[in-house]
């Protein structure tokens, strides 16, 4: 998750993040600035569609590895599940949801009229 948050950003962010009294705030700032938080050049896909695209589907298919979830929503945040599950699990909540992988992120921002941010970062090229 390090190599996904921007410098300047990282260090409070993870911080907030690692930490369970603070997670909650980490969570929320993180899902109302995600465009001004990541890394834009770890980004390989994005659009509030993008769960639908042949790419994203393909990278899902390539990389269903169980990965950690975070969420200021109470029920998916802090479970592990398949990235497919995670993936079904953030689309049905309204709240942000943070998907961490060994080498992936998948970030669905909070549920807001005209859309919802979602991005799919990456260490490397898919």
């Amino acid at each position: 998750m390090r190599s996904f948050i921007k410098k300047s950003r990282r260090e409070r962010l993870l911080y907030e993040l690692t930490t369970p009294e603070k997670r909650y705030r980490g969570l929320d700032r993180f899902c109302h600035q995600s465009k001004d938080l990541i890394d834009p050049k770890k980004v390989i896909l994005s659009g509030d569609d993008m769960e639908r695209s042949p790419e994203f589907l393909r990278f899902v298919r390539e990389h269903d590895e169980t990965c950690l979830v975070l969420s200021p929503d109470f029920y998916p945040n802090g479970r592990s599940m398949p990235l497919s599950d995670a993936t079904e699990q953030a689309l049905m909540c309204p709240d942000a949801v943070l998907v961490i992988g060994g080498t992936f992120a998948v970030i669905f921002g909070e549920a807001m009229k005209g859309g919802r941010e979602k991005y799919l970062l990456s260490e490397g090229k898919q």
